[in-house]
Protein backbone atom coordinates (compact mmCIF):
# COMPACT_ATOMS: atom_id res chain seq x y z
CA UNK A 1 0.00 0.00 0.00
CA UNK A 2 0.97 3.82 -0.97
CA UNK A 3 0.35 6.56 1.33
CA UNK A 4 -0.48 10.27 -0.46
CA UNK A 5 0.07 13.20 2.03
CA UNK A 6 1.35 16.68 2.56
CA UNK A 7 -0.40 17.80 -0.45
CA UNK A 8 -3.39 19.75 -1.86
CA UNK A 9 -5.52 16.84 -3.21
CA UNK A 10 -8.51 17.17 -5.17
CA UNK A 11 -10.52 14.44 -5.77
CA UNK A 12 -13.84 15.74 -7.52
CA UNK A 13 -15.59 14.17 -5.47
CA UNK A 14 -15.36 17.11 -2.97
CA UNK A 15 -12.85 18.77 -1.00
CA UNK A 16 -11.39 17.89 2.42
CA UNK A 17 -9.11 15.01 2.03
CA UNK A 18 -5.72 14.94 3.65
CA UNK A 19 -4.69 11.24 2.64
CA UNK A 20 -4.91 8.97 -0.59
CA UNK A 21 -3.95 4.85 -0.13
CA UNK A 22 -4.04 2.71 -2.89
CA UNK A 23 -3.46 -0.91 -2.68
CA UNK A 24 -2.56 -2.72 -6.36
CA UNK A 25 -4.36 -1.73 -9.68
CA UNK A 26 -7.18 0.27 -7.00
CA UNK A 27 -7.73 3.36 -4.43
CA UNK A 28 -7.65 1.78 -0.95
CA UNK A 29 -8.97 4.39 1.25
CA UNK A 30 -9.33 8.20 1.39
CA UNK A 31 -10.00 10.40 4.13
CA UNK A 32 -8.23 12.21 6.54
CA UNK A 33 -4.36 11.54 8.33
CA UNK A 34 -5.56 9.27 11.21
CA UNK A 35 -6.69 6.18 8.84
CA UNK A 36 -3.02 5.68 8.28
CA UNK A 37 -3.14 4.45 11.94
CA UNK A 38 -4.96 0.78 11.38
CA UNK A 39 -3.47 0.13 7.99
CA UNK A 40 -0.49 -1.60 8.89
CA UNK A 41 2.83 -1.36 6.47
CA UNK A 42 2.15 1.56 4.38
CA UNK A 43 4.98 3.29 2.14
CA UNK A 44 4.08 7.00 2.65
CA UNK A 45 4.60 9.30 -0.75
CA UNK A 46 5.45 12.66 0.52
CA UNK A 47 3.61 14.97 -1.80
CA UNK A 48 5.81 18.12 0.02
CA UNK A 49 2.89 20.74 -0.66
CA UNK A 50 1.81 19.52 -4.25
CA UNK A 51 -1.52 18.56 -6.15
CA UNK A 52 -3.11 15.66 -5.97
CA UNK A 53 -5.86 14.88 -9.23
CA UNK A 54 -6.90 11.93 -10.73
CA UNK A 55 -5.57 11.14 -14.17
CA UNK A 56 -5.98 13.20 -17.47
CA UNK A 57 -8.67 11.65 -19.72
CA UNK A 58 -8.34 13.03 -23.49
CA UNK A 59 -12.05 12.64 -24.30
CA UNK A 60 -11.10 13.38 -28.29
CA UNK A 61 -7.66 12.15 -29.38
CA UNK A 62 -6.39 10.92 -32.15
CA UNK A 63 -3.78 8.23 -30.45
CA UNK A 64 -2.16 6.76 -33.35
CA UNK A 65 -1.88 9.67 -35.57
CA UNK A 66 0.15 11.17 -32.42
CA UNK A 67 2.24 8.43 -32.91
CA UNK A 68 2.65 8.86 -36.53
CA UNK A 69 3.43 12.21 -36.18
CA UNK A 70 6.20 11.87 -33.82
CA UNK A 71 8.38 10.54 -36.51
CA UNK A 72 6.80 12.63 -39.52
CA UNK A 73 8.49 16.50 -40.22
CA UNK A 74 6.72 18.52 -37.53
CA UNK A 75 5.66 21.97 -38.55
CA UNK A 76 4.30 23.38 -35.43
CA UNK A 77 7.01 25.78 -34.81
CA UNK A 78 7.86 26.87 -37.92
CA UNK A 79 7.02 30.49 -38.21
CA UNK A 80 7.27 30.86 -42.21
CA UNK A 81 6.63 28.72 -44.84
CA UNK A 82 10.52 29.50 -45.75
CA UNK A 83 11.46 27.78 -43.42
CA UNK A 84 8.67 24.94 -43.26
CA UNK A 85 10.11 24.39 -46.94
CA UNK A 86 14.04 24.44 -45.36
CA UNK A 87 12.75 21.60 -42.82
CA UNK A 88 11.06 18.97 -45.33
CA UNK A 89 14.02 19.60 -47.54
CA UNK A 90 16.73 18.88 -44.94
CA UNK A 91 14.32 15.67 -44.04
CA UNK A 92 14.71 14.61 -47.88
CA UNK A 93 18.55 15.09 -47.69
CA UNK A 94 18.73 12.96 -45.00
CA UNK A 95 16.79 10.14 -45.62
CA UNK A 96 16.72 8.96 -49.16
CA UNK A 97 13.68 7.25 -49.03
CA UNK A 98 11.15 6.85 -51.98
CA UNK A 99 7.91 6.70 -49.47
CA UNK A 100 5.84 9.27 -49.08
CA UNK A 101 7.20 12.17 -47.00
CA UNK A 102 4.06 13.99 -44.90
CA UNK A 103 4.67 16.70 -42.98
CA UNK A 104 2.22 17.83 -40.78
CA UNK A 105 0.85 20.58 -38.38
CA UNK A 106 1.31 23.82 -40.21
CA UNK A 107 -0.37 26.83 -39.39
CA UNK A 108 -0.17 29.69 -41.86
CA UNK A 109 -1.96 32.31 -39.57
CA UNK A 110 1.67 32.21 -37.91
CA UNK A 111 3.39 32.32 -41.04
CA UNK A 112 4.80 35.46 -41.91
CA UNK A 113 4.02 34.75 -45.29
CA UNK A 114 0.00 34.31 -44.17
CA UNK A 115 -0.52 31.98 -47.32
CA UNK A 116 -0.53 27.93 -47.93
CA UNK A 117 2.35 26.45 -49.80
CA UNK A 118 1.73 25.93 -53.50
CA UNK A 119 1.84 22.81 -55.36
CA UNK A 120 5.04 24.00 -57.48
CA UNK A 121 6.76 25.26 -54.26
CA UNK A 122 6.39 21.27 -52.89
CA UNK A 123 7.59 20.11 -56.80
CA UNK A 124 10.99 21.98 -55.99
CA UNK A 125 11.43 19.74 -53.06
CA UNK A 126 10.87 16.55 -54.93
CA UNK A 127 9.50 15.41 -58.23
CA UNK A 128 10.31 11.74 -57.44
CA UNK A 129 8.93 11.32 -53.80
CA UNK A 130 5.61 12.11 -52.89
CA UNK A 131 5.49 14.78 -50.61
CA UNK A 132 2.30 16.33 -48.52
CA UNK A 133 1.84 19.30 -45.80
CA UNK A 134 -0.61 18.27 -43.74
CA UNK A 135 -2.10 21.17 -42.05
CA UNK A 136 -2.66 21.15 -37.67
CA UNK A 137 -6.78 21.22 -38.26
CA UNK A 138 -6.43 17.94 -40.47
CA UNK A 139 -8.84 19.29 -42.95
CA UNK A 140 -6.53 20.65 -45.46
CA UNK A 141 -3.32 19.37 -47.01
CA UNK A 142 -1.13 20.23 -49.97
CA UNK A 143 0.12 18.00 -52.04
CA UNK A 144 2.85 18.02 -54.62
CA UNK A 145 2.77 16.53 -58.31
CA UNK A 146 4.10 12.74 -57.52
CA UNK A 147 1.46 12.56 -54.70
CA UNK A 148 -1.75 13.60 -56.29
CA UNK A 149 -0.81 11.55 -59.04
CA UNK A 150 -0.44 8.60 -56.05
CA UNK A 151 -3.79 9.16 -54.43
CA UNK A 152 -6.19 5.89 -55.50
CA UNK A 153 -9.56 7.19 -57.50
CA UNK A 154 -12.32 7.49 -55.58
CA UNK A 155 -11.47 10.57 -53.12
CA UNK A 156 -12.93 13.50 -53.88
CA UNK A 157 -12.20 17.60 -52.83
CA UNK A 158 -8.63 16.95 -54.51
CA UNK A 159 -7.63 20.47 -56.69
CA UNK A 160 -4.82 19.19 -58.56
CA UNK A 161 -4.02 22.60 -60.11
CA UNK A 162 -3.49 23.82 -57.17
CA UNK A 163 -2.47 20.80 -55.14
CA UNK A 164 -4.83 21.37 -52.17
CA UNK A 165 -6.74 18.54 -50.67
CA UNK A 166 -9.52 19.13 -48.38
CA UNK A 167 -11.74 17.07 -45.63
CA UNK A 168 -11.82 13.11 -45.59
CA UNK A 169 -9.03 12.64 -48.61
CA UNK A 170 -7.16 14.87 -45.69
CA UNK A 171 -8.49 13.30 -42.52
CA UNK A 172 -7.94 9.68 -43.90
CA UNK A 173 -4.24 10.77 -45.12
CA UNK A 174 -2.91 7.38 -42.93
CA UNK A 175 -5.27 5.36 -45.17
CA UNK A 176 -4.08 6.92 -48.93
CA UNK A 177 -0.87 6.22 -47.74
CA UNK A 178 -1.17 3.40 -45.22
CA UNK A 179 1.30 2.63 -42.82
CA UNK A 180 1.93 -0.92 -42.15
CA UNK A 181 0.76 -2.25 -39.28
CA UNK A 182 4.71 -2.82 -37.49
CA UNK A 183 4.38 1.05 -37.86
CA UNK A 184 1.28 1.30 -35.90
CA UNK A 185 2.35 -0.17 -33.38
CA UNK A 186 5.41 1.38 -32.99
CA UNK A 187 3.56 4.85 -32.98
CA UNK A 188 0.96 3.60 -30.14
CA UNK A 189 4.24 2.44 -28.32
CA UNK A 190 5.80 6.39 -28.65
CA UNK A 191 2.21 7.52 -28.00
CA UNK A 192 1.42 6.05 -25.17
CA UNK A 193 4.98 7.30 -23.64
CA UNK A 194 4.24 10.93 -24.70
CA UNK A 195 1.21 10.95 -23.07
CA UNK A 196 1.93 9.36 -19.58
CA UNK A 197 4.57 12.43 -19.71
CA UNK A 198 1.49 14.63 -19.93
CA UNK A 199 -0.62 12.55 -17.26
CA UNK A 200 -2.81 11.20 -19.55
CA UNK A 201 -3.84 7.55 -18.68
CA UNK A 202 -7.40 7.41 -20.97
CA UNK A 203 -8.23 8.62 -24.07
CA UNK A 204 -11.34 8.83 -26.59
CA UNK A 205 -9.38 7.74 -29.80
CA UNK A 206 -10.96 8.93 -32.84
CA UNK A 207 -9.92 6.22 -34.64
CA UNK A 208 -10.36 3.05 -37.72
CA UNK A 209 -11.15 -0.19 -37.91
CA UNK A 210 -7.81 -1.05 -38.99
CA UNK A 211 -6.43 0.96 -35.75
CA UNK A 212 -8.41 -1.51 -33.39
CA UNK A 213 -7.02 -4.46 -34.66
CA UNK A 214 -3.58 -3.21 -33.73
CA UNK A 215 -4.79 -1.99 -29.92
CA UNK A 216 -6.43 -5.35 -29.88
CA UNK A 217 -3.53 -7.51 -30.55
CA UNK A 218 -1.45 -5.07 -28.31
CA UNK A 219 -3.68 -6.07 -25.16
CA UNK A 220 -3.70 -9.43 -25.87
CA UNK A 221 0.25 -9.17 -25.80
CA UNK A 222 0.08 -6.91 -22.67
CA UNK A 223 1.45 -4.20 -24.49
CA UNK A 224 -1.30 -1.43 -23.90
CA UNK A 225 -0.33 0.94 -21.37
CA UNK A 226 -3.36 3.54 -21.37
CA UNK A 227 -7.12 3.29 -21.42
CA UNK A 228 -8.76 3.34 -24.80
CA UNK A 229 -12.23 4.25 -25.53
CA UNK A 230 -11.59 3.38 -29.73
CA UNK A 231 -14.42 5.92 -31.47
CA UNK A 232 -15.13 4.76 -35.08
CA UNK A 233 -15.56 6.33 -38.31
CA UNK A 234 -19.55 6.27 -38.71
CA UNK A 235 -19.35 4.05 -42.22
CA UNK A 236 -18.17 0.95 -39.69
CA UNK A 237 -21.46 1.39 -37.28
CA UNK A 238 -22.68 -2.09 -39.19
CA UNK A 239 -18.78 -3.47 -38.55
CA UNK A 240 -18.48 -2.20 -35.19
CA UNK A 241 -17.58 -5.65 -32.77
CA UNK A 242 -18.06 -5.08 -29.04
CA UNK A 243 -15.00 -4.68 -27.32
CA UNK A 244 -14.59 -4.24 -23.35
CA UNK A 245 -11.63 -5.31 -22.29
CA UNK A 246 -9.08 -4.14 -19.30
CA UNK A 247 -7.68 -1.47 -21.09
CA UNK A 248 -9.72 -1.43 -24.36
CA UNK A 249 -13.21 -1.16 -25.47
CA UNK A 250 -15.74 0.27 -27.87
CA UNK A 251 -18.93 1.71 -28.74
CA UNK A 252 -18.81 4.79 -30.48
CA UNK A 253 -19.31 6.27 -34.13
CA UNK A 254 -17.53 9.38 -35.05
CA UNK A 255 -18.75 11.46 -38.43
CA UNK A 256 -18.13 15.61 -39.25
CA UNK A 257 -21.01 17.65 -39.76
CA UNK A 258 -18.43 20.43 -41.37
CA UNK A 259 -15.06 21.41 -41.33
CA UNK A 260 -12.44 23.73 -40.05
CA UNK A 261 -12.05 27.16 -39.25
CA UNK A 262 -8.15 27.39 -40.84
CA UNK A 263 -9.56 25.81 -44.11
CA UNK A 264 -12.51 27.72 -44.44
CA UNK A 265 -14.68 24.54 -44.51
CA UNK A 266 -16.57 24.85 -40.88
CA UNK A 267 -20.20 25.56 -42.06
CA UNK A 268 -21.73 29.56 -40.96
CA UNK A 269 -24.68 31.14 -41.31
CA UNK A 270 -23.10 34.13 -42.25
CA UNK A 271 -20.05 33.79 -45.06
CA UNK A 272 -16.53 33.93 -44.00
CA UNK A 273 -15.78 37.70 -43.70
CA UNK A 274 -14.83 39.03 -47.54
CA UNK A 275 -15.73 36.34 -48.86
CA UNK A 276 -18.97 34.36 -50.27
CA UNK A 277 -18.18 30.90 -48.79
CA UNK A 278 -20.10 29.80 -45.96
CA UNK A 279 -18.51 27.06 -45.14
CA UNK A 280 -19.21 22.91 -45.84
CA UNK A 281 -22.17 20.74 -44.54
CA UNK A 282 -20.89 17.07 -45.42
CA UNK A 283 -24.76 15.48 -44.34
CA UNK A 284 -28.14 16.06 -46.05
CA UNK A 285 -30.32 16.45 -42.92
CA UNK A 286 -32.19 12.71 -43.92
CA UNK A 287 -28.59 10.98 -44.15
CA UNK A 288 -27.61 12.47 -40.55
CA UNK A 289 -31.20 11.37 -38.94
CA UNK A 290 -30.72 8.13 -40.34
CA UNK A 291 -27.40 7.59 -38.95
CA UNK A 292 -27.89 9.08 -35.13
CA UNK A 293 -31.45 6.83 -35.35
CA UNK A 294 -29.48 3.70 -35.93
CA UNK A 295 -26.92 3.89 -33.44
CA UNK A 296 -29.36 5.36 -30.96
CA UNK A 297 -31.11 2.00 -31.66
CA UNK A 298 -28.26 -0.18 -31.41
CA UNK A 299 -26.92 1.52 -28.34
CA UNK A 300 -24.13 2.80 -29.70
CA UNK A 301 -22.62 6.48 -28.76
CA UNK A 302 -22.53 9.24 -31.09
CA UNK A 303 -19.71 11.83 -31.60
CA UNK A 304 -20.72 14.60 -34.26
CA UNK A 305 -17.63 17.26 -35.24
CA UNK A 306 -19.22 20.71 -35.17
CA UNK A 307 -17.61 23.61 -35.95
CA UNK A 308 -19.73 26.32 -37.19
CA UNK A 309 -23.24 27.32 -36.07
CA UNK A 310 -24.90 26.23 -39.21
CA UNK A 311 -23.85 22.59 -38.34
CA UNK A 312 -24.32 22.61 -34.52
CA UNK A 313 -27.80 24.03 -35.61
CA UNK A 314 -28.44 21.17 -38.18
CA UNK A 315 -26.98 18.49 -35.72
CA UNK A 316 -29.01 19.92 -32.76
CA UNK A 317 -32.32 19.65 -35.17
CA UNK A 318 -31.71 16.29 -35.74
CA UNK A 319 -30.73 14.86 -31.97
CA UNK A 320 -34.21 17.25 -31.25
CA UNK A 321 -36.12 15.02 -34.10
CA UNK A 322 -34.24 11.44 -32.94
CA UNK A 323 -33.83 11.43 -29.45
CA UNK A 324 -36.18 10.36 -26.58
CA UNK A 325 -33.89 11.38 -24.24
CA UNK A 326 -29.48 11.13 -24.15
CA UNK A 327 -29.01 7.52 -22.08
CA UNK A 328 -26.44 7.15 -25.03
CA UNK A 329 -24.70 10.53 -24.24
CA UNK A 330 -24.42 11.68 -27.26
CA UNK A 331 -21.91 14.34 -28.15
CA UNK A 332 -21.34 17.32 -29.97
CA UNK A 333 -17.46 17.84 -30.70
CA UNK A 334 -15.75 20.81 -30.78
CA UNK A 335 -19.01 23.49 -30.62
CA UNK A 336 -16.74 26.25 -31.48
CA UNK A 337 -19.11 28.82 -32.64
CA UNK A 338 -21.98 28.31 -30.62
CA UNK A 339 -24.32 31.21 -29.75
CA UNK A 340 -26.68 31.81 -26.67
CA UNK A 341 -29.98 29.85 -28.63
CA UNK A 342 -27.82 26.95 -29.41
CA UNK A 343 -26.11 26.65 -26.19
CA UNK A 344 -29.36 26.46 -24.52
CA UNK A 345 -30.45 23.71 -26.96
CA UNK A 346 -27.77 21.62 -26.38
CA UNK A 347 -28.40 21.83 -22.30
CA UNK A 348 -32.14 21.31 -23.19
CA UNK A 349 -31.55 18.21 -25.26
CA UNK A 350 -28.62 16.77 -22.42
CA UNK A 351 -26.31 16.57 -25.29
CA UNK A 352 -22.32 16.06 -24.07
CA UNK A 353 -20.03 19.07 -25.43
CA UNK A 354 -16.72 17.94 -26.08
CA UNK A 355 -14.38 20.98 -26.38
CA UNK A 356 -10.87 21.77 -26.59
CA UNK A 357 -9.43 24.57 -24.47
CA UNK A 358 -5.91 24.10 -26.30
CA UNK A 359 -7.60 25.83 -29.63
CA UNK A 360 -7.97 28.63 -27.34
CA UNK A 361 -3.75 28.39 -26.38
CA UNK A 362 -3.63 28.14 -29.74
CA UNK A 363 -5.74 30.58 -31.44
CA UNK A 364 -8.05 32.16 -28.93
CA UNK A 365 -5.92 35.36 -27.93
CA UNK A 366 -5.53 39.08 -28.78
CA UNK A 367 -4.04 38.62 -32.43
CA UNK A 368 -4.81 34.83 -33.08
CA UNK A 369 -6.69 33.49 -35.76
CA UNK A 370 -10.10 33.37 -34.62
CA UNK A 371 -9.79 37.08 -34.39
CA UNK A 372 -8.30 37.20 -38.16
CA UNK A 373 -10.91 35.46 -39.41
CA UNK A 374 -13.53 36.93 -37.53
CA UNK A 375 -12.46 39.91 -36.07
CA UNK A 376 -13.44 41.06 -32.40
CA UNK A 377 -16.17 38.25 -32.33
CA UNK A 378 -13.16 36.03 -32.65
CA UNK A 379 -12.30 36.45 -29.07
CA UNK A 380 -16.00 35.10 -28.28
CA UNK A 381 -15.50 31.59 -29.72
CA UNK A 382 -15.54 27.92 -27.40
CA UNK A 383 -17.68 29.29 -24.89
CA UNK A 384 -16.58 27.82 -21.40
CA UNK A 385 -17.93 29.96 -18.88
CA UNK A 386 -21.40 30.37 -20.48
CA UNK A 387 -21.64 26.92 -21.19
CA UNK A 388 -21.10 25.46 -17.59
CA UNK A 389 -23.11 28.68 -16.57
CA UNK A 390 -26.14 27.26 -18.39
CA UNK A 391 -25.69 23.72 -17.08
CA UNK A 392 -24.00 22.17 -20.25
CA UNK A 393 -22.53 18.97 -19.30
CA UNK A 394 -18.78 19.47 -20.77
CA UNK A 395 -15.55 17.38 -21.27
CA UNK A 396 -12.29 18.34 -22.38
CA UNK A 397 -9.79 16.97 -24.85
CA UNK A 398 -6.94 18.40 -27.57
CA UNK A 399 -7.29 16.41 -31.19
CA UNK A 400 -4.24 16.22 -30.78
CA UNK A 401 -3.62 20.19 -31.41
CA UNK A 402 -1.27 19.56 -29.48
CA UNK A 403 -2.28 16.78 -27.11
CA UNK A 404 -1.54 17.88 -23.18
CA UNK A 405 -3.87 18.95 -20.68
CA UNK A 406 -1.71 21.64 -19.09
CA UNK A 407 -1.55 23.01 -22.28
CA UNK A 408 -5.42 23.00 -22.63
CA UNK A 409 -6.13 23.95 -19.23
CA UNK A 410 -4.24 27.13 -19.89
CA UNK A 411 -6.57 27.89 -22.57
CA UNK A 412 -9.53 27.71 -20.68
CA UNK A 413 -8.36 29.71 -17.10
CA UNK A 414 -6.60 32.62 -19.80
CA UNK A 415 -9.67 32.66 -22.01
CA UNK A 416 -10.26 36.42 -23.25
CA UNK A 417 -13.48 36.37 -22.82
CA UNK A 418 -14.42 32.93 -21.16
CA UNK A 419 -12.08 31.84 -18.97
CA UNK A 420 -13.20 29.49 -15.77
CA UNK A 421 -11.57 28.56 -12.89
CA UNK A 422 -8.91 26.01 -12.67
CA UNK A 423 -11.03 23.22 -10.48
CA UNK A 424 -13.58 23.29 -13.30
CA UNK A 425 -11.38 23.41 -16.04
CA UNK A 426 -9.66 20.20 -14.14
CA UNK A 427 -13.38 18.98 -13.64
CA UNK A 428 -13.27 18.65 -17.61
CA UNK A 429 -10.56 16.45 -18.02
CA UNK A 430 -11.27 13.55 -15.58
CA UNK A 431 -14.53 13.02 -13.95
CA UNK A 432 -16.55 14.97 -16.86
CA UNK A 433 -14.41 12.91 -19.72
CA UNK A 434 -14.67 10.32 -17.51
CA UNK A 435 -18.77 10.45 -18.09
CA UNK A 436 -18.62 11.19 -21.61
CA UNK A 437 -17.20 7.89 -21.73
CA UNK A 438 -19.35 5.56 -19.96
CA UNK A 439 -16.41 5.85 -16.97
CA UNK A 440 -17.41 7.33 -14.05
CA UNK A 441 -17.71 4.23 -11.74
CA UNK A 442 -13.87 3.21 -13.11
CA UNK A 443 -12.06 6.60 -13.30
CA UNK A 444 -11.99 10.17 -13.17
CA UNK A 445 -12.28 10.50 -9.26
CA UNK A 446 -10.32 9.99 -6.52
CA UNK A 447 -12.39 7.97 -4.87
CA UNK A 448 -12.37 4.01 -2.81
CA UNK A 449 -12.75 1.41 -5.54
CA UNK A 450 -11.86 3.43 -8.34
CA UNK A 451 -8.47 2.76 -10.38
CA UNK A 452 -5.42 3.92 -8.94
CA UNK A 453 -4.68 6.40 -12.08
CA UNK A 454 -3.22 9.50 -10.36
CA UNK A 455 -0.91 12.26 -11.43
CA UNK A 456 1.55 14.54 -9.23
CA UNK A 457 1.43 18.13 -10.15
CA UNK A 458 3.70 20.96 -9.15
CA UNK A 459 3.69 24.56 -9.84
CA UNK A 460 0.98 27.39 -9.35
CA UNK A 461 -1.90 27.33 -11.51
CA UNK A 462 -2.25 27.56 -14.67
CA UNK A 463 2.00 27.08 -14.78
CA UNK A 464 1.80 23.25 -13.60
CA UNK A 465 4.02 20.67 -14.27
CA UNK A 466 3.47 16.86 -14.50
CA UNK A 467 5.97 15.49 -12.25
CA UNK A 468 4.72 11.77 -11.31
CA UNK A 469 2.00 9.78 -13.71
CA UNK A 470 0.43 6.56 -11.88
CA UNK A 471 -1.29 4.14 -14.03
CA UNK A 472 -3.24 1.20 -12.84
CA UNK A 473 -1.26 1.79 -9.47
CA UNK A 474 1.83 2.00 -10.71
CA UNK A 475 4.61 4.26 -11.78
CA UNK A 476 4.81 5.24 -15.23
CA UNK A 477 6.46 8.59 -15.70
CA UNK A 478 8.74 10.54 -13.45
CA UNK A 479 9.96 13.59 -14.34
CA UNK A 480 13.64 13.47 -14.28
CA UNK A 481 14.32 16.70 -11.77
CA UNK A 482 11.28 15.86 -9.64
CA UNK A 483 12.16 16.03 -5.81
Amino acid sequence: MIAFINGNILSMEGDGLETVVIKGERIEKVGHKGILKDMGEVEVFDLKGRMLIPGFIDSHIHFVDMGLNLARVDLSQTTSLRDALAKAEGRLEQEKKTTPLICVDFDESRWMENRLPKREELDRLSRKRAVIFRRMCGHLAVANTKALSSIPKGWEKIDYSSGILLEDVVLCINEVFPPDGKKIETAIMRAQKRAHSLGITAIHDMTSGRYLNVYRKMEREGNLQVRVYAVLPARDIDHITSVNGKWLKTGGVKLFADGSIGARTAALNSPYPGTKNYGILNYRMEKLKKIVSEADIEKVQVFIHAIGERAIGQVLDVYGRELKDNSRRHRIEHFELADDTLIRRARKLGIILAMQPNFITNWGKSGGMYQKVFGEGGLHTNRFKTVLREGCIVCFGSDSMPPGPIYGIRGAVEHPTEGIPIHDALKMYTINSAYAGFDEKLIGSIKEGKRADLVVLSGAPPDLKVDVTILNGEVVYKRSDTL
